[in-house]
């Protein structure tokens, strides 16, 4: 009984957020200008693509990702990268997400076995 209620609810929900977002504002909405990395990056994808006919984009990117760290178009260069994060764990559950903490053990008698030999 209580599924119905739910589900009605949810649909309205979900209609209401779909509808705030919608193509129209998309389409006033002013594009955002391209960086200077993408501006690199358009500028020697031809070339390379003209130079390795048939390689993967995937090489283009590596290659091209060199070529950007000396660049003199590169707002950063001659600068330390900065430090990476270390990756987690694969079994490591994710920051966004917090699990419920089991509280700690209790400390009475009960519990911690010693009162099962009566």
């Amino acid at each position: 009984m209580a599924k119905s209620a739910t589900e009605s609810t949810t649909k309205a929900a979900t209609k209401r957020a779909n509808a705030k977002t919608s193509k129209a504002d998309k389409e006033d909405k002013p594009k955002r200008a391209p960086s200077a990395y993408n501006l690199f990056v358009q500028a020697h994808m031809k070339e390379w693509k003209e130079a390795h006919p048939g390689a993967p984009i995937k090489e283009a990117m590596s290659e091209i990702a060199v070529m950007w760290r000396d660049a003199p178009e590169n707002p950063n260069r001659g600068k330390e990268p900065k430090p990476r994060k270390p990756k987690a764990a694969a079994g490591a559950p994710k920051a966004g997400r917090k699990k419920k903490q089991t509280p700690p053990p209790s400390s009475d008698a009960e519990n911690t076995g010693e009162a099962s030999d009566e």
